[in-house]
């Protein structure tokens, strides 16, 4: 809300049809104003941007590799933008912010609080003191995978064996 203030925003989200950070995503759109491009991820293309991540970059763990699908997707669509995430609610291990600098995604949060982030609480007060409505930053957080919809398409992918680790979660 405060680069939409400042700057141009164009803003993208990747996931299936009928997930969540899709569906709000449209609401965003039409309760707030935003320009939105919705980019649409299915089995294949989770599966082929997790392949190529996982080949070019192997220390990476399932958890990172299938959080960074969908910013995947929308790197695809954008190509050489600078893009900002939302990356940093938590803090990000090494592996997880040399990915964002690989991609050159920039993660506000993250950078604004090296090493800590404030809680939730702060977060969700900041963003209603900015204009989000109340009922949205209630929701529960999920991680980029599950938020997409695309978790149970990686389930088949692993570091190497074919399986999977669990899923990591980004409060």
């Amino acid at each position: 809300m405060l680069v939409r203030k400042r700057c141009d925003l164009e803003c993208f989200t990747a996931g299936v049809k009928g997930s969540p950070d899709v569906l709000a995503a449209k609401a965003a759109r039409d309760h707030l104003d935003y320009r939105v491009e919705i980019v649409d991820l299915d089995a294949a293309t989770s599966v082929r941007i997790a392949r190529e991540f996982r080949a070019s970059h192997p220390p990476f763990s399932p958890a990172t590799m299938h959080a960074l699908v969908p910013l995947g997707a929308v790197r695809e669509r954008t190509s050489g933008r600078v893009l900002l995430t939302g990356f940093g609610t938590r803090s990000l291990d090494a592996r997880f912010a040399s990915a964002l600098r690989i991609w050159k995604a920039q993660s506000p949060l993250s950078e604004i609080f090296p090493g800590h982030t404030p809680g939730r609480t702060i977060l969700r007060a900041a963003a209603v003191s900015l204009g989000l409505p109340v009922e949205w930053a209630r929701i529960a957080h999920r991680s980029p995978a599950e938020g997409a919809g695309i978790e149970r398409f990686l389930q088949t992918i692993g570091p190497s064996s074919g399986r999977t680790a669990t899923s990591v979660k980004f409060d």
